[in-house]
C-alpha cells in the first residue's frame, strides 16, 4: 500500500460532489482547518486531567488524558524506531478496549500512520483477508485474552506477505518477529516528529461485514471523525472534567473508535469496557458518576436488569443502536429515570439522526429521531427519485462525518449515487414532523446483538460442507440479541444433519463464533423468484411460524 493510495482520496468522484456542502459545514463549525492530532492537543492543553476509565477483569487500569498522550508520543517514537512505521503505514490493533488501544490509535496520529482497529472475535481468516488488503506493516495483538490465544491466532492465518512486526501487550512471545509492547518504550528510541497532513487525509479504517462476504475497509478521515464527535448527541450537555459517559462498544467498532477522542476532543470523562458484562458494568457506572451511557439495546438491557430496583442513579442519557431497539426498552427507561435516545448511522455514516431527551416518549419509541446537525438523506425508490413525504425508500445520505470510500475502490461504484450521496442499503420513512424511522433493511445483513454479520459469507461457509447443496441464511428473532443466525439448507439424497454438524463445520473454518448458525431449516425445495432467485421473504415467513408455534 503505498503513500499515495490514502493521500489521493480527493479524486474520487464522489468526494468531488461533496464540495458545494463544505462551505456551509464550516460556518456550522462542523469542519475545519485542523488535523485531529491537533484538536487533541488542544483538547489535552485545556482539559489535563479529563480521566479515561479502563473496565476489565483482567487488565484493568486509570489514565489522565495528559499522561496518556504523553506515553502515546513515546509510543510513537518506539514504532518508527523498532518498526520503522511512517507516514501513511497501516498500523492493524487486535487490542479489547485498553488503555493500550488508545495509546496506540495516538501514536499512529502522531506518526501520520493509519490505524485500523479489528473487532476481537474475527477469527484467523478474517484478520488474514484484512492485514493482506491494508497491506498493514505491523500488527498489535494481546498474547491471550479471555479464551483467545493469538499466538494460535497468528499461526493459523498463515503467510501474509506485507506483515512486518507483531507487537505483543502481554508476557508471552509469538514466534516469528513479535515485539513485546513494553520494549517500544526503551530509552533509546529517537525522538520522531509529530505529524503535519492535510485534515482531508485517512486517518483511521474499521472493517464490516456489510452485505459482501469479506470485510469492507471504510476508510475515515480527520474531518469526518472530528465532525462525527462534535455532532454526537450528548456532546451538546457534556461538561467537560465533569460529567462522564460509559460504552458499551467492543474495541474495533466506529462507535469504539469515536469512544477514543471524545475524552480528548470534548474533555469528557470516558469509562470503556473490554468485554461487556452486566454486573462490572453497572459497578463501573456507579463508581465513576456516569451521567450517560452508550450501547446496542442488548446491554442497555442487561444493564437495567442487573442494576434492578437500585436503579443506575445519577444516568440521565442513554443512547441505544446497532439493532432493532424494542418499544418496552425506551418504556421502561422511561420508569427509571433515563432519556433512551434512538439513534442511526452506519460505520460509513456513523451518526445520521438520533433522538433528543427532550422529545416526547412517543417519538423516542417509535422513531430513530432527527438529522443531526449538517447530515442531510433523501428517500428514494429504485431510479433514485425521491418518494412523495410518508412513504417508504432507499436512505441516501450526506454529511460531515460520511467516510471518504471503501479501501476496494470496486466497491465505490454501487456505494454512492451519481452526485456523490452514499447508499445506506436501508429503508425508511420521515415523517411530518421530521422524524425518521428505518422500516426494513435493503441490505441482506443480519445484526447479532449490534454486529453485522454477512449473510452471504454464511452461506459461502455452508455450501463448503460436502453434506450439503444449497443454503440460505436469515436473520432468527432473539429476545436478548436482537438477531440470531438461522440457516436454511438442501441436502444431499439420503443425507442427514443437525445443528451440532453445522456448528462444527464452522468452527473448523476458523471464523467468528458469532457466524455460526444457531437455528437449521432443512428443506426439500427452497422458495424461488421466477428468474430462481431463492425467496428469502418466504423464508423469513416461514421463521414467523416456528417462533410463534414454539
Amino acid at each position: 500500500m503505498n503513500a499515495m493510495h490514502f493521500r489521493n482520496t480527493g479524486s474520487l468522484a464522489h468526494l468531488n460532489q461533496r464540495k458545494a456542502f463544505l462551505s456551509q459545514w464550516k460556518e456550522k463549525g462542523l469542519r475545519s482547518d485542523r488535523t485531529i492530532l491537533e484538536l487533541i492537543e488542544r483538547g489535552v492543553s485545556t482539559y489535563p486531567d479529563t480521566r479515561l476509565v479502563f473496565g476489565s477483569r483482567d487488565r484493568p487500569s486509570v489514565a489522565k488524558a495528559s499522561d496518556l498522550y504523553a506515553s502515546a508520543i513515546r509510543l510513537a517514537s518506539g514504532l518508527t524506531s523498532s518498526c520503522g512505521i511512517k507516514e501513511n503505514d497501516v498500523v492493524v490493533s487486535q487490542l479489547p478496549n485498553w488503555q493500550e488501544n488508545v495509546t496506540a490509535f495516538l501514536a499512529c496520529l502522531y506518526i501520520g500512520a493509519v490505524y485500523v482497529p479489528v473487532v476481537h472475535i474475527y477469527g484467523a481468516a478474517e484478520l488474514r483477508f484484512i492485514l493482506r488488503q491494508s497491506q498493514a506493516r505491523t500488527l498489535i495483538v494481546p498474547d491471550r485474552w479471555r479464551k483467545i490465544d493469538f499466538a494460535q491466532r497468528v499461526l493459523d492465518m498463515g503467510e501474509v506477505p506485507d506483515l512486518e512486526h507483531i507487537i505483543v501487550v502481554g508476557e508471552e512471545k509469538m514466534p516469528g518477529r513479535s515485539i513485546p509492547w513494553t520494549d517500544l518504550f526503551s530509552g533509546h528510541n529517537t525522538p520522531v516528529q509529530r505529524h503535519t497532513g492535510d485534515p482531508d487525509n485517512v486517518c483511521a479504517m474499521v472493517f464490516t461485514s456489510g452485505t459482501t462476504a469479506d470485510p469492507k475497509g471504510v476508510m475515515h478521515s480527520h474531518h469526518t471523525l472530528a465532525a462525527e464527535v462534535i455532532t454526537f448527541p450528548p456532546a451538546r450537555k457534556i461538561r467537560p472534567s465533569v460529567d462522564a459517559r460509559f460504552w458499551a462498544t467492543p474495541g474495533g467498532h466506529i462507535g469504539a473508535l469515536v469512544s477514543m477522542l471524545c475524552p480528548f476532543l470534548l474533555g469528557e470523562n470516558t469509562i470503556f469496557i473490554d468485554q461487556f458484562e452486566g454486573e462490572l458494568s453497572v459497578d463501573l457506572v456507579r463508581k465513576n458518576e456516569v451521567s450517560c451511557i452508550g450501547g446496542v439495546p442488548y446491554s442497555i438491557a442487561t444493564m437495567m436488569d442487573v442494576a434492578g430496583s437500585d436503579a443506575l442513579p445519577g444516568v440521565e442519557l442513554a443512547t441505544v443502536g446497532g439493532a432493532g431497539v424494542p418499544p418496552s426498552l425506551i418504556e421502561r427507561g422511561d420508569l427509571m429515570g433515563i432519556s433512551l435516545m434512538r439513534s442511526y448511522g452506519s460505520s460509513e455514516h456513523p451518526t445520521i439522526t438520533s433522538c433528543q431527551a427532550t422529545d416526547s416518549s412517543l417519538k423516542r419509541t417509535t422513531t430513530d429521531g432527527r438529522l443531526l446537525p449538517g447530515c442531510m438523506i433523501r428517500i428514494v425508490d429504485d431510479e433514485d427519485r425521491e418518494v412523495a413525504p410518508g412513504e417508504a425508500g432507499e436512505i441516501v445520505s450526506m454529511g460531515p462525518e460520511l467516510f471518504v470510500g471503501y479501501l476496494n475502490p470496486v466497491l465505490n461504484d454501487d456505494a454512492f449515487t451519481s452526485d456523490g450521496w452514499f447508499r445506506t442499503g436501508d429503508i425508511g420513512v420521515m415523517d411530518s414532523d421530521g422524524f425518521l424511522t428505518i422500516v426494513d433493511r435493503k441490505k441482506d445483513i443480519i445484526i447479532r446483538g449490534g454486529e453485522n454479520i454477512a449473510s452471504r459469507e454464511v452461506e459461502n461457509i455452508l455450501m463448503t460442507h460436502p453434506l450439503i447443496v444449497e443454503a440460505a441464511a436469515v436473520s432468527w428473532p432473539d429476545k436478548s440479541l436482537g438477531e440470531k443466525v438461522g440457516a436454511f439448507v438442501k441436502l444431499r439424497p439420503d443425507a442427514r444433519l443437525d445443528i451440532a454438524d453445522v456448528q462444527a463445520h464452522f468452527a473448523a473454518a476458523g471464523v467468528a463464533r458469532q457466524k455460526t448458525p444457531e437455528h437449521l431449516v432443512i428443506v426439500e425445495e427452497f422458495p424461488r423468484t421466477p428468474v430462481g432467485k431463492i425467496l428469502k421473504t418466504e423464508l423469513r415467513k416461514r421463521i414467523t411460524e416456528i417462533v410463534n408455534a414454539s
